[in-house]
């Protein structure tokens, strides 16, 4: 039974996904309409998912038709990548303005609604194909645009702005469960019919869902939106342009890493190693299906627990330090390590790391956006950081893949999967050993410079988390003083 992954073992995951979600509202006593606000982010990055893999296969079933040149400007122009790296920032500032995350977060519903419906728009045509799927990927940019928006209106509405690190990692670990939820959605229907008008009629309709729920999270005090007053930036370490400057670098290269080790030649060497041994496609397509949900299964399963249980122990610098370490000894191992069973294990490992190392990093973002002067959007940049850093990895190596460049003789892993001469496989595995050799001891260079940075600059990064247990004694009492004011400014009204 190929598929008892999506059958069995995915929905059991995603049942005790959604109970622990519940479990964690009831815990922390949250109002109702925080409930209704991590419900609709739940729905929206579960569709956002759906239609950007849509966006992509669409994209990559074109390409054999295609001449090179064509190829590489959909490539850059027809992602959605692109333009959500070129609109964070701007999201960030202007509902920082007009202080009103919520505005943004609406026009992005709807925008992924009209990038839905531009799917059902027949495109038989090959210059009309270009301009629905550029418009789609300008659209989808803008509802891409929206991420970062959800940590700020839950830690601005709900914690007083004042817990980046507990907002970080709760909204992270729903998006990117919404993430794995929305892949194994496009996946059952592949499974079902290689047909997508069914699954966008319930992808508007979810997202029709999540637009009415969004008006029962309730309005939003704007005194709660943009810098923190100037009595509480007073006590706290100031911002300043160098802080953002080195906090951007760190994204940055962090996105360069994990841009590598999601690139194709992993998962293509992956696919073509185990092709060798086994030439059944229903169960190679099987086991490629697997291998793209260990990723995202181990951010949000050992990540977020990594971040649970180790953070309160061994405090932020340590945490941070001793995932890049391991990051680096998983890349060392790679170097000399190359078969099916380590890229498992290794995949498992990036995952977590990149879940933990990620957000939190944008928690430090977080926090110094409330810091910084004249609406500087900080989670902005930083969010753009780590996108343009994967980007420009992807953007390389699919160039080289789609225009069948040097080694890259197959276009796509279905291409690897249905090929009939063996020897052709063994010879293309073999190359793909070679390159992965090289870009595994690359990146272990690369992540060596990292920690070297990290280690240089963390202190000024994380300021006040420096001493994790003090900072969050310190934002705690801030908040219960904020809490009796105001029960104390309403016993004097009435």
């Amino acid at each position: 039974m190929n598929n008892w992954d999506l059958i069995i073992v995915v929905p059991l995951i995603i049942i005790l996904g959604l109970a622990f979600l519940y479990f964690l509202y009831k815990k922390q006593n949250f109002e109702k309409k925080i409930f209704w606000f991590y419900t609709q982010t739940l729905i929206v990055w579960v569709t956002n998912a759906i239609l950007i893999q849509e966006n992509s296969n669409v994209l990559t079933d074109a390409f054999d038709k295609m001449p090179s040149a064509t190829v590489v400007v959909l490539l850059l122009f027809g992602s959605s990548m692109l333009f959500a790296i070129l609109l964070k920032p701007f999201a960030t500032w202007i509902t920082g303005k007009i202080r009103s995350r919520n505005i943004w977060i609406r026009a992005s519903i709807l925008a992924s609604i009209l990038a839905s419906l531009l799917l059902f728009i027949p495109s038989n045509d090959a210059a009309w194909f270009k301009v629905i799927i550029i418009l789609q990927a300008i659209i989808l940019g803008i509802s891409i645009s929206s991420q970062s928006l959800y940590f700020l209106y839950l830690n601005e509405q709900k914690y007083n702005r004042l817990f980046a690190l507990k907002v970080s990692f709760a909204i992270g670990f729903v998006i990117t469960f919404a993430t794995f939820i929305g892949n194994w959605i496009l996946n059952i229907n592949n499974f079902v019919t290689d047909k997508i008008i069914v699954l966008n009629i319930v992808t508007v309709i979810l997202l029709l869902l999540s637009l009415l729920i969004s008006f029962k999270n309730g309005s939003e005090n704007k005194n709660k939106i943009g810098e923190f007053r100037l009595v509480l930036k007073e006590e706290l370490i100031k911002y300043s342009k160098s802080t953002l400057v080195k906090l951007i670098i760190l994204t940055l290269i962090l996105g360069i890493i994990y841009g590598f080790i999601q690139s194709p030649i992993f998962r293509m060497y992956f696919v073509a190693n185990s092709k060798i041994g086994n030439d059944n496609q229903k169960w190679l397509e099987a086991l490629d299906r697997k291998y793209q949900a260990l990723f995202i299964f181990g951010q949000f399963v050992i990540g977020y627990t990594l971040y649970k249980i180790m953070l309160p122990k061994i405090g932020v610098k340590n945490l941070i330090f001793a995932l890049i370490v391991i990051s680096g000894l998983t890349l060392l191992i790679s170097t000399f390590v190359i078969n099916s069973v380590w890229i498992i294990i290794s995949n498992l490992i990036f995952g977590s790391a990149y879940f933990v190392l990620f957000y939190m990093w944008f928690a430090f973002a977080i926090m110094w956006n409330y810091r910084a002067s004249k609406g500087i959007p900080v989670t902005g940049f930083i969010a753009s950081a780590l996108l343009l850093g994967q980007f420009l990895v992807i953007f390389i190596f699919n160039s080289f893949i789609y225009t069948k460049t040097g080694l890259f003789t197959y276009q796509s892993i279905q291409s690897i999967i249905a090929e009939t001469n063996i020897e052709n496989i063994i010879a293309f595995e073999n190359n793909l050993k070679k390159v992965i050799r090289i870009t595994a001891a690359s990146l272990f260079f690369i992540n060596s410079i990292y920690l070297f940075l990290t280690v240089l600059w963390i202190d000024q990064v994380i300021a006040e988390f420096i001493d994790y247990a003090n900072i969050k004694h310190i934002f705690s009492e801030y908040e219960k003083q904020s809490v009796e004011k105001k029960i104390n400014s309403r016993i004097i009204i009435e």
